[in-house]
């Protein structure tokens, strides 16, 4: 136990970095893939532009990531027209990306149960509140 948020949020995060990294090794995916394949499980076609901004990553770090997942058959990317009539990339899955992204649903549940264990609903709201509002204090 601490008293400084910044040592609970490092030990809480490393822990949690730990467990996932195990089983997406395991899965052959990177990282950055899973978060990837998350997102597009739920909203399929986004832009590029889009996806970065949800990953919070920057776009050519996203490039390079969508560029490895394209050579290992995860995604696909498609160019259409955005505003002002410039060019754009949706980003879908292919299908064996569409079975990972399964598979990976399946493990994020298990590791969400592990990181729950002990703790009520209540309890796990409040702490999704709490660490939007420290993001939010620090962004």
């Amino acid at each position: 136990m601490t008293d400084k948020i910044f040592i609970a949020l490092m030990r809480a995060q490393g822990a949690h970095a730990a467990a996932s990294r195990e089983k997406f090794v395991q899965m052959d995916l990177t990282e950055g893939q899973p978060k990837v394949l998350y997102i597009l499980r739920r909203k399929e076609g986004i832009l590029q532009k889009e996806l970065a901004s949800m990953c919070n990553i920057s776009q050519p770090t996203l490039t390079v990531l969508l560029d490895k997942m394209i050579k290992k058959d995860l995604v696909r990317k498609e160019v259409c027209s955005v505003s002002g009539g410039k060019r754009g990339y949706q980003i879908f899955m292919t299908e064996f990306g569409k079975q990972k992204a399964e598979e990976l649903e399946t493990v994020v549940e298990e590791l969400e149960k592990q990181s729950a264990k002990g703790l009520s609903g209540e309890e796990i709201q409040l702490l999704l509140k709490l660490l939007d509002r420290v993001e939010t204090n620090l962004t």
